[in-house]
């Protein structure tokens, strides 16, 4: 029992270093002891350690105040590098977007393919184009349109997917460490990083094809619900999908206020980002005549919802690294 709580105990506090250089600053050894009040002989046990495995790099001293110079560390970006990809569709095309960045979040790659279908051998083919090429990648972070549970694609613009175990096919093909998460949901984290006061967020995008997708933030925890389907609004039942399909040719802004003020009344967001691909610019001046004006969120509209996936995805894999390297230690 006593032994059990010691490598507990140095587990945890590998992981509180390792904290510190995953936010891709330069340390010192003093720096890195006070940010995490450990100790130094502690501090100093540990960061051998990461220098052991390669996980960090001693690139050179500070400058001196006056004693002696203190040595400098940084997280070696090479040490594993992961990939995101992005599935995305119009009403020609089916496109897979590629990102592998190192641990410092350089972009070592950047490559969109397109296909005129999107099936689960297309999606593998391009997984193996990018892990035959860097066999650093170790972790891979993928964003589909719509539904996926437990690594089990359900709802999906890409209807091959459907019902495909695509986590555990991805795994056992390429052994990678794999998340697999709703674009919008994605989206919705990197959001969230451009308002770190705000506590309940919403972000709505509503494409060209198909229907409306809304990412939820409760106390920033994402919001995703008992089967993933949380934010699917194209299913309230008081506007059926041939009426949406209409009033996304014909009056898109009014579809979305529709399914905006459902969002205000049930969550009560302080800020709902807004991305069309049919508008411009929202207009939520209509919002008056559903909700008292004191009940408004802060409405931003979005025009990059592409890097907001891109900067949502790699949260999570930096987050997945992270977990995965953390079991290394054990």
């Amino acid at each position: 029992m006593f032994l059990a709580k010691i490598t507990d105990l140095k587990s945890d506090n590998i992981h509180l270093i390792r904290e510190c250089f995953y936010d891709r600053q330069l340390w010192t050894k003093n720096k890195l002891a006070k940010q995490t009040n450990l100790s130094l002989a502690a501090t100093t046990n540990i960061l051998q350690y990461l220098l052991k495995k390669q996980e960090i790099k001693l690139i050179g001293e500070a400058e001196s105040t006056g004693g002696r110079k203190s040595k400098q560390y940084i997280l070696n970006k090479d040490y594993y590098h992961f990939t995101t990809l992005i599935l995305k569709r119009d009403d020609i095309n089916f496109y897979f977007i590629v990102n592998i960045i190192d641990l410092l979040g350089n972009v070592l790659e950047v490559k969109k393919i397109s296909k005129k279908t999107g099936t689960v051998n297309d999606l593998l083919k391009v997984i193996k184009s990018f892990v035959e090429k860097d066999y650093k990648i170790t972790v891979l972070v993928l964003s589909i349109p719509r539904v996926c549970h437990n690594g089990k694609v359900d709802i999906c613009d890409f209807d091959k997917l459907m019902n495909v175990d695509l986590s555990n096919l991805i795994r056992e093909q390429f052994d990678l460490e794999v998340i697999i998460e709703n674009d919008v949901n994605v989206a919705g984290i990197g959001f969230a990083n451009y308002y770190p006061q705000a506590q309940n967020i919403a972000l709505m995008y509503q494409p060209k094809v198909k229907y409306i997708g809304c990412s939820i933030l409760i106390n920033r925890q994402l919001c995703k619900g008992y089967t993933n389907f949380a934010g699917e609004l194209s299913y309230l039942p008081f506007i059926t999908h041939c009426q949406q399909d209409e009033m996304l040719q014909n009056d898109p802004n009014g579809l979305l206020l529709k399914q905006l003020v459902t969002i205000c009344c049930v969550i009560n967001p302080e800020i709902v980002g807004v991305c069309s691909e049919v508008f411009d610019v929202f207009n939520d001046a209509e919002l008056i005549n559903y909700l008292p004006q004191k009940h408004w969120p802060k409405i931003i509209d979005v025009k990059n919802f592409d890097e907001l996936i891109y900067v949502g995805l790699c949260n999570l894999g930096i987050e997945l690294l992270k977990n995965k390297i953390r079991k290394e230690d054990n």
